[in-house]
């Protein structure tokens, strides 16, 4: 029997040292191409429309200024909020992409990330799509990742997208109540156990696929499309967000006929938003605002003061925080931006729990850093992003005391 020499098995281990690394820089290379090719699917579009959406913003904000007729300034500013709303979510859509992949589940509204969702891709897909919406489900809130769960939908619109080859085309997006009484096996062999789920379905009239392709449609690298128009990584990336969410997926597909997605994700358990209501503190009334921006402070005052509170406000942290010094009794609660110049949000509420260790805040953030977003919700304190409608803030602070 011939024996290897200790510099032939060093000689092996370093040529499959060398694989390995290969393969894992291939398979990091190709997450990065797939992540920046559907960036450019996105960003294509976004300039345009976030332009368009300026300037209907400004035009109805001028027609506000024209007429003195208050159901046609109603009218003009629901335009305006709806129109901010769809901005909103392109803009998201960008942070989404430059976000670290961690991720911390929480109690997230789908019905929220699905609106948007269907909002932007509206002005996103091509006109010969007609991209229709249904939000069935009486549930709304599931444990999850907003981000993650967006990209998901929009994967598999995209997907559905290019299974009709540019062609006019229908894509049917929406939700249902799923009640799972025994266990089944789904298209590609899982069983799902018996519980309460939403379940999520992207449906098209596209080309379809083969038994052949459906069972492998889920494999990185797996793609019917040339290599031009993407790595192979988007269904597999779906099939990881789905069991990121301890979720279920389950594909139907006929050539020629088309294709639909069902995703089974568990109903939140025990969960429970207030409703919407002003609500005041039991012993005092007044909450200290803290914005850099003075034009956003100003709406945010406004907002607060409409549903009841005494505001005290400021654009500068170190102001607030020597105001906090000598009036920290006063305060039922404060709410923060986390990003400002000299003191951040989160530096500033440190040093006000140094004054009182009571101090209670909701955080707004335009954008955080993950690890700065994760380190507050590990804490458990409260966090609202801009931009923000007045009924989010309400259910915010309702939250507070619940």
């Amino acid at each position: 029997m011939q024996t290897e020499s200790i510099e032939e098995v060093v000689m092996k281990d370093n040529d499959l040292n060398e694989n390995v690394n290969r393969e894992e820089l291939e398979i990091i290379a190709g997450m990065q191409d797939e992540k920046m090719a559907a960036l450019g699917q996105l960003s294509g579009g976004i300039a345009h429309d976030f332009n368009n959406h300026l300037m209907s913003i400004i035009g109805n904000a001028t027609m506000i200024q024209k007429t003195d007729d208050l159901e046609r300034i109603h009218d003009y500013a629901e335009r305006i909020i709806h129109i901010s709303q769809n901005a909103a979510s392109l803009t998201k859509k960008i942070l989404m992409f430059s976000k670290k992949e961690s991720s911390i589940n929480k109690p997230v509204n789908l019905k929220n990330i699905m609106d948007n969702t269907y909002r932007m891709m509206e002005f996103i897909l091509c006109k010969e799509i007609d991209l229709i919406y249904s939000y069935d489900a009486n549930d709304e809130f599931i444990l999850g990742d907003e981000s993650q769960i967006e990209s998901m939908i929009v994967n598999m619109i995209f997907n559905s997208r290019d299974s009709m080859n540019n062609e006019f085309g229908i894509i049917k997006i929406g939700t249902m109540d799923t009640v799972i009484f025994s266990e089944m096996v789904l298209s590609h062999g899982e069983i799902i156990k018996p519980g309460r789920y939403i379940a999520i379905y992207v449906e098209d009239n596209g080309s379809g696929m083969n038994e052949e392709i459906l069972q492998k449609i889920f494999e990185p690298y797996f793609s019917t499309k040339n290599k031009t128009n993407g790595t192979g990584l988007g269904l597999s990336v779906v099939f990881g967000t789905v069991k990121s969410h301890s979720g279920y997926i389950n594909v139907m597909s006929k050539p020629n006929k088309g294709t639909r997605f069902e995703i089974f994700i568990p109903v939140l358990k025990g969960k429970g938003v207030p409703d919407k209501k002003k609500i005041k503190d039991k012993e005092n009334n007044i909450v200290m605002l803290v914005d850099d921006d003075i034009n956003v402070l100003d709406v945010e005052a406004e907002m607060l003061e409409d549903l009841g509170y005494d505001i005290v406000k400021f654009n500068n942290p170190i102001d607030a925080l020597n105001y906090y010094k000598n009036e920290s009794k006063k305060i039922s609660f404060s709410v923060i931006d986390i990003r400002m110049p000299e003191l951040g949000g989160k530096e500033l509420f440190e040093k006000m729990q140094l004054i009182n260790e009571d101090a209670a805040a909701i955080f707004i953030s335009g954008y955080a850093q993950q690890a700065e977003y994760e380190e507050l919700m590990k804490r458990g304190l409260t966090i609202i992003e801009k931009p923000f409608t007045y009924e989010e803030l309400s259910e915010k602070i309702a939250k507070m005391y619940y």
